[in-house]
């Protein structure tokens, strides 16, 4: 595609106008589907009957253009068909091997399953529905794990917790410990954890203490030996601390911090894995403060402040944002350690030498709560300040390099190769990153071809997004940007191919015409 024709069609009023059909769109398929579900009787149907029509939809699930109303009719079928032995043949129906384009969709449908028959379903059945979802554990799509996720916690909320925590833990938590353990498939263990993860925010919300203190010994073991890349590892332990506290891991306490900075210190994980290591350390900190036992880490909160020094002056923003609010935890808790440890004298200031000590010339101790001379209270002062600087003043973030997630592109050309359009759209804006959008519209050649195969809400969130880029005059100054560097540079003369200069007299023809730098550009160019 060329310049001039991406430029036409992402003119405001272009994308506008193209709102406005879809928008329009989504209402006619509103009121269709409306009208199919009047129509639609609600008598039960045979289990012959009914395994014609759930496959039917299960089918129509990997079309984008059938996608929504194929659950809803989905949804249906099994509300209006409620029996165990209906339920035993929707599992049957699932269990049946299914490529992996629609390994989201089954994930989805069992979701629906467990969130209309809730606790009436089996501890077996239970068991077979989670068989299902084990299939997809290898499955590097970010819309699948999430599904995955939000499928588990819902088993445990509509099904499981009401179960005896033997029967809980066995379901819920032993195989995904045992696939986070076991040091197998790397994507497993990734999935594992993030479900996990989910699982345990689901816990702590519903305030089941029973389950957490029964594994925490067993997800302690795995903490201390594995290293996951992935946030969810440090997130768990986040939720177990939260509900337990710090403190109730006794002797393995110091083991856990040790485990946390090494993978703060570990430039090879994912930044997001570091931020989660780092919310983790603020969050013991926190605790710290509120607690007796703080006088239990000697000088350990000495290394852990050089560490989360470091941190603040990493290349991700991300994660220098995350060492700030951690540093700051940890240097308050710093604060009440040296309180605890230097000894609170009374009446002292009446002695001879006191006056000596407090300056520190008499080669006394220092004593805190007494009266500080106006020179030494003045140094105190501007130090605090000091401090305080470090941690709320803003930085000069232009010189901060946000680090690029170098998968994104190629996951999302997988998935559009492998006839996975949405999810790749979905990919891309997730992950915010303007120019992997733009250069991904721009190899489509017919927009409304490209439109067309989206759902009606994903091509809205789509047409949102460019017409913030527009309105943002994001391309303009980057386009003006590179070409103030260009000639800047003295680079002008070197380069005279066609194409490049095109290029430029292009960006300057479209891109804010009235300002100066265009006009310098222009005089270079001639």
């Amino acid at each position: 595609m060329s310049l001039e024709e991406f430029d036409a069609f992402t003119s405001l009023k272009a994308l506008r106008d193209l709102k406005k059909q879809i928008e329009a769109k989504a209402q006619v398929d509103q009121k269709s589907r409306a009208a199919l579900q009047y129509i639609q009787k609600a008598q039960p149907l045979s289990q012959y009957d009914l395994r014609i029509q759930f496959q039917h939809w299960l089918a129509k699930l990997g079309d984008l253009s059938t996608k929504q109303i194929a659950y809803s009719n989905i949804f249906q079928l099994v509300q209006q068909n409620q029996s165990q032995p209906n339920l035993q043949l929707l599992i049957t129906c699932l269990q049946t091997p299914i490529n992996g384009k629609g390994s989201e969709s089954i994930i989805k449908t069992i979701n629906i399953i467990v969130g209309i028959y809730g606790d009436t379903i089996s501890v077996t059945d239970i068991y077979k529905l989670i068989e299902i979802m084990l299939k997809y554990f290898n499955d590097s799509n970010n819309n699948v794990q999430q599904a995955i996720s939000e499928c588990w916690s819902n088993v445990y909320i509509k099904n499981t917790s009401k179960k005896p925590v033997q029967q809980r833990v066995l379901l819920m938590y032993s195989t995904l410990s045992q696939l986070i353990g076991s040091g197998g498939s790397r994507q497993t263990q990734e999935t594992a954890t993030i479900v996990l993860s989910q699982l345990f925010e689901t816990l702590t919300t519903a305030q089941d203490l029973t389950f957490i203190k029964d594994v925490v010994k067993d997800y302690l073991a795995i903490y201390l030996k594995q290293q996951i890349d992935h946030s969810g590892f440090y997130t768990i332990m986040f939720y177990i601390i939260k509900t337990l506290q710090i403190q109730s891991f006794t002797s393995q306490q110091i083991q856990v911090i040790d485990k946390t900075l090494q993978g703060i210190n570990n430039q090879k994980l994912n930044y997001r894995t570091r931020v989660g290591a780092l919310n983790l350390m603020k969050l013991i900190a926190s605790q710290y403060q509120n607690s007796n036992f703080k006088i239990a880490l000697g000088n350990l909160h000495e290394q852990v402040i050089i560490v989360l020094e470091d941190s603040t002056r990493d290349r991700v923003i991300a994660v220098q944002n995350a060492a700030r609010t951690a540093l700051k935890e940890w240097m308050r808790l710093k604060l009440q350690i040296d309180c605890d440890i230097i000894p609170n004298s009374v009446s002292l200031d009446q002695s001879p030498g006191f006056l000596k000590k407090q300056s520190g010339s008499g080669g006394g101790q220092v004593y805190i709560n007494q009266k500080i001379q106006p020179q030494q209270q003045l140094k105190q002062d501007i130090k605090q300040v000091l401090i305080e600087d470090q941690f709320e003043n803003t930085v000069d973030y232009t010189n901060i390099i946000h680090e690029p997630n170098l998968n994104v592109w190629q996951k999302a050309m997988r998935l559009q190769q492998d006839g996975l359009l949405e999810d790749a759209v979905e990919l891309l804006l997730h992950e915010g990153d303007d120019l992997y959008l733009i250069r991904f519209l721009m190899s489509y050649k017919n927009y409304s071809q490209l439109f067309d195969q989206l759902s009606n809400s994903l091509a809205l969130r789509l047409i949102d997004t460019l017409i913030l880029i527009l309105e943002s005059d994001f391309l303009n100054i980057l386009c003006l940007d590179f070409i103030q560097q260009f000639i800047d540079c003295g680079l002008g003369d070197w380069f005279k191919d066609t194409e490049f200069v095109d290029y430029l007299e292009y960006n300057t023809e479209q891109n804010l015409p009235s300002t100066n730098l265009c006009k310098k550009v222009k005089d270079q160019l001639k």
